[in-house]
């Protein structure tokens, strides 16, 4: 098996030891490339695994000891998958220079292309679906933000954006949306956290910025929407005070031993789940955002990209 290509299922305890404790692997996969990130569907049955210029692999994930694979999407012309948004028998694929691909996937073995919309002038990086799933939030890289109305996923249309400052280091990598959807924070690689007001779609706007010392390339943030959790590359994990969005606050940072790519906070918020690169998977205690303490980790034996 090529290590660089497995697809790794880790048990996320509730409870760690000591320091050097480590999350067990309940199961792996090989797949045909790099994979760099992953979507569940809604009931967790099926993962959804980037594979580089591949497209994806769809896994059975019922017995996590035994994952299969069970479909695949390869029709992308060499562009590079970064991410899949689900929404029930319809995928929304960021591909990088060719934009969004809109996919049937009702028939798990004879994925149907139904819409695509080409941005252009970015090269798309992440997608994230309103939750009534008649938007799509497209983190365009140098591009800012792209918003799409995809209420037919045939005919995407463009209906709001914003351009970041990428002269000076504003390249979206993520998009991650308030509760109420009035609010969207963005992994602005070297700005850091970038808040916009996307109440009005026609008028989208700046609320508030925080510049920090990495990479920003992906956020994610807390229920109550007072913190927001930022993958800062080599500087690692940032925790800021998002309380006041027009004036969010650096509380910590949790250092890297390579590389934060992605993170996932867990359903309690008590937890941090990072792909640190060569460290692998870690786990961190953010129980206090002052000071998030180290619980484990699980090395992968090859760059980890994706939670």
């Amino acid at each position: 098996m090529k290590l660089k290509k497995v697809f790794i299922l880790l048990t996320m305890l509730l409870t760690f030891g000591h320091a050097d404790s480590t999350m067990p692997i309940l199961g792996q996969a090989d797949t045909s490339h790099y994979s760099e990130q992953v979507t569940l569907n809604s009931s967790e049955t099926r993962a959804f695994i980037t594979n580089y210029s591949s497209g994806f692999v769809v896994f059975d994930i019922t017995n996590p000891n035994n994952p299969i694979e069970v479909g695949a999407y390869t029709d992308t012309n060499g562009g590079r998958v970064f991410d899949i948004a689900l929404d029930n028998n319809i995928a929304y694929i960021a591909l990088d220079q060719d934009g969004v691909v809109i996919l049937d996937i009702s028939d798990i073995n004879n994925i149907i292309e139904i819409g695509r919309y080409d941005t252009v002038e970015g090269r798309v990086k992440d997608v994230t679906l309103s939750k009534d799933k008649t938007k799509l939030f497209v983190a365009d890289y140098f591009n800012g933000m792209v918003v799409l109305n995809i209420t037919n996923p045939a005919n995407p249309i463009k209906i709001g954006g914003y351009l970041t400052d990428y002269a000076n280091g504003g390249k979206v990598w993520k998009v991650t949306l308030s509760s109420d959807e009035t609010k969207a924070y963005l992994a602005n690689h070297y700005r850091g956290l970038l808040i916009l007001d996307i109440s009005n779609l026609n008028s989208i706007q700046k609320i508030g910025e925080l510049d920090t010392e990495g990479i920003s390339l992906d956020v994610e943030i807390s229920s109550d929407e007072s913190k927001a959790y930022i993958a800062d590359h080599s500087n690692g994990m940032v925790i800021a005070n998002i309380s006041n969005p027009n004036n969010p606050i650096m509380l910590s940072t949790f250092p890297s031993n390579n590389a934060s790519w992605r993170l996932e906070i867990s359903n309690d918020g008590t937890k941090a789940f990072i792909a640190d690169r060569e460290n692998g998977l870690v786990t961190v205690d953010v129980t206090d955002a002052n000071n998030p303490t180290f619980i484990a980790k699980q090395s992968t034996g090859v760059y980890t990209f994706g939670v």
